[in-house]
């Protein structure tokens, strides 16, 4: 703390023996260190419970985020975080009002397309395919379609 050295332990032990004595220096001694200890516990005393205030700032923060959570708060905090302009959620309003738009300006009596609805069709209403002609029916109407003319 003091960084003293053994040359000025010496100085300080002759000058002690000067001042007080020989007699009287354990005494002294004993004393010094007592304010010396006191004085360390003192500042361990202080350190430990300017510790213990910053654990409990840290821990009433914490309380802070665990009520805001469990109190519904999740959902403007995320969208704080995720979108804090604002412009997805503006982008999203605007499409979903253009899709809305577009739905009531479609026309009412437009037909549904056939089977839209999840009924099957009737079989009498499929159309059907022709049959091709044979070679021999369409040599028959060439012979009379030549005779007509």
């Amino acid at each position: 703390m003091f960084d003293l050295g053994w040359q000025e332990f010496m100085l300080i032990a002759f000058v002690a023996v000067v001042v007080v004595g020989p007699r009287d220096l354990p005494r002294v001694v004993r004393s010094i260190s007592t304010y010396i200890r006191k004085a360390r516990s003192v500042a361990r005393e202080f350190q430990n419970s300017l510790e213990e205030v910053a654990r409990e700032a840290e821990l009433d923060e914490l309380r802070k985020e665990a009520k805001s959570i469990s109190s519904g708060d999740l959902e403007k905090k995320v969208n704080d975080w995720v979108d804090p302009a604002g412009e997805t959620k503006k982008e999203m309003e605007r499409i979903a009002s253009q899709a809305k738009d577009a739905a009531s300006s479609r026309p009412v009596d437009t037909p549904a397309a056939p089977g839209a609805a999840g009924k099957p069709e009737a079989a009498s209403e499929t159309p059907t395919v022709e049959e091709a002609p044979t070679s021999t029916e369409t040599k028959s109407a060439e012979k009379s379609a030549a005779a007509g003319q």
